[in-house]
């Protein structure tokens, strides 16, 4: 019995190496700040596979450093905690988002702006996968439905 486990463990590792793991949707970067050089990568990252994936982050460039990070609320007081890796059970999704679970990059080594693509380097089971974060401004996103409501008030 020991030996069919072990030779269908092989056909899935194999199988593994040629699909991904996981779907990144919508994954952005915000522009740092001006006068920053560290900024958060977020996005939806939804384990497509049948169990369990580990997500850990190699690197970012032209980012010196990156960390995964996790935020959780203690005694009311938002704390952010370093993470090795995130963990993510077969078929879940883990939200990456402001407040929450997020990429923290740091020490751009030139200057990140809108349009630019950052290639996030990530290990999914120890199986390298890099994946595009565009770029974009925080007021952007967070400006357009302010407008829409602005033009609704001009009846006169």
């Amino acid at each position: 019995m020991k030996s069919m486990i072990l030779s269908a463990v092989m056909v899935l590792v194999s199988s593994a190496a040629f699909a991904a793991d996981i779907e990144i949707s919508n994954p952005h970067v915000f522009a740092p700040i001006k006068g920053t050089n560290t900024t958060a990568g977020f996005g939806t990252i939804k384990n497509t596979s049948k169990s369990e994936v580990t997500v850990k982050i190699v690197e970012a460039k032209p980012f010196k450093a990156v960390e995964l990070h996790e935020s959780s609320e203690k005694n009311g007081r938002m704390t952010m905690t370093k993470m090795e890796m995130y963990k993510i059970q077969a078929g879940q999704t883990l939200e990456l988002k402001p407040g929450g679970n997020h990429i923290m990059l740091f020490d751009a080594t030139k200057p990140v702006q809108e349009k630019q693509t950052i290639a996030i380097k990530l290990m999914v089971n120890d199986k390298e996968q890099t994946v595009n974060f565009p770029v974009i401004s925080r007021m952007s996103k967070e400006a357009k439905p302010e407008e829409k409501k602005e033009e609704g008030h001009h009846h006169h």
